[in-house]
């Protein structure tokens, strides 16, 4: 898999709040739909360019896996965040970076890396610790899980976004279940935006802390180094379901 990494850290700004995420996709969308939008009535429903329009495909088409995400720390001291973008999108990076500079248009000093990566997976790690840094929002029978989750729940999460992601049809897969879960320490990490289309108040927690797993398979090692790049579970575009592992054996 290649994908492309652009990092804004904004020098000037203060310590920034908990959850950035709502906050920049608001802002970036507002600049983008200035950037890219054709029509004159400014009005995406029953758009003639919606099929060609980057704004559409990012922000109003439905029931599909984006083609980028939002990635930083929560609690961050640094006002620094990453947008990653795959498949077709990195064509259009110049496009993404113009709008997201005019969405920053209030900072100064904005300091600002590129770079487009391949994933590889050459080593395997028995022995790990998997941190979720930003919450974790994985439904378990058809509700958001907000006690516990499973390795196996995480995995096939994985799994199932990077088909949609390559716009492959999903096929079972069966995982090597006899990894042991050494420890685990997850509570619930609440977190609420204001969605102005919607006219509501979003709730987007979900589950936060480390996981150390051991006797870990080749195959689930390759799908938790595939989770890092292209994140977990729901509300991927806000920058949640980020995670890391640590290889300790």
């Amino acid at each position: 898999m290649t994908y492309t990494k652009q990092t804004y850290t904004i020098k000037s700004a203060p310590k920034p709040y908990l959850f950035i995420g709502s906050k920049i996709r608001g802002a970036f969308g507002y600049s983008l739909k200035e950037e890219v939008c054709v029509n004159p009535t400014f009005e995406c429903t029953n758009c003639f360019a919606a099929k060609e329009c980057l704004f559409y495909k990012f922000y109003e088409a439905q029931n599909q896996t984006h083609d980028y995400r939002l990635d930083y720390k929560l609690y961050s001291e640094k006002y620094k965040f990453s947008l990653l973008l795959f498949n077709e999108t990195q064509k259009e990076k110049e496009v993404v970076h113009k709008a997201m500079m005019a969405s920053l248009k209030e900072y100064k000093e904005i300091a600002f890396k590129e770079k487009t990566k391949t994933l590889k997976t050459k080593k395997h790690a028995k022995i790990i610790k998997l941190e979720f840094q930003t919450p974790l929002r994985i439904k378990k029978q058809n509700r958001f899980a907000i006690k516990d989750i499973e390795l196996l729940d995480i995995l096939l999460s994985i799994y199932k976004r990077n088909l949609e992601l390559q716009n492959l049809p999903y096929k079972p897969i069966v995982l090597d279940t006899n990894y042991k879960t050494v420890s685990k320490n997850l509570t619930y990490q609440e977190l609420t935006r204001r969605s102005n289309k919607q006219n509501t108040k979003m709730n987007l927690g979900g589950l936060m802390g480390e996981m150390v797993i051991s006797n870990l398979s080749k195959e689930a090692y390759d799908l938790l180094k595939t989770g890092e790049v292209i994140g977990v579970g729901k509300s991927t575009v806000f920058g949640l379901g980020k995670i890391k592992m640590e290889e300790l054996a």
